[in-house]
């Protein structure tokens, strides 16, 4: 009695369809290394797309801070910067008070601006990151326009710790009161 192979092997051994060991480990590689370029660009992605939205929150501190600015007495907000000093420092106006009590940057700013209100605007906190606010007058800009417009520059920078970016520099004026 011969027994017969039912799905006819013996025959057919030569023509097996089916993937061989090294063809599915090749699969695996080439899987893997696509892989880990899709995840490197993602990655990437994301930390551009984080650092263009710290970037677009520093340009909104800085038009917060021109506004702010443009809201106090103009005829102050020109003496202070023209007579006493060309900067308006985050580093000088700390939460708490903005110069000493017995120096006259000190006396200059509480003369010319609320300092409590002042120092808060100067020293935002924004998600749970801390910045720093300057604002610089300029006087290569200042011309014949001196009595209805005071040209500064806001510069925001990050305060926290780790934060990679750069500084924002947003270019504006205040106007008199006059002309608004």
């Amino acid at each position: 009695m011969s027994w017969k192979d039912p799905w006819n092997r013996s025959r057919e051994r030569g023509k097996e369809a089916g993937f061989t060991l090294i063809e599915v480990l090749a699969a695996i590689v080439i899987l893997s290394i696509v892989s880990l370029v899709l995840t490197s660009y993602f990655t990437n992605a994301m930390t551009y797309s984080k650092s263009n939205q710290n970037k677009t929150i520093m340009v909104n501190l800085a038009r917060n801070a021109l506004f702010y600015m443009e809201k106090q007495d103009f005829d102050k907000t020109v003496e202070f910067f023209r007579d006493k000093t060309d900067r308006l420092s985050a580093d000088v106006c700390k939460i708490g008070g903005c110069g000493d009590a017995i120096s006259d940057e000190g006396a200059a700013y509480r003369k010319a601006f609320n300092t409590e209100t002042l120092s808060h605007v100067l020293h935002p906190i924004v998600n749970g990151m801390e910045y720093s606010i300057d604002v610089i007058y300029q006087k290569e800009l200042d011309d014949a326009y001196q009595k209805y417009l005071l040209p500064v520059k806001v510069v925001v920078t990050s305060a926290s710790v780790g934060s990679p970016s750069a500084p924002v520099e947003v270019e504006g004026y205040i106007s008199n009161e006059e002309i608004r």
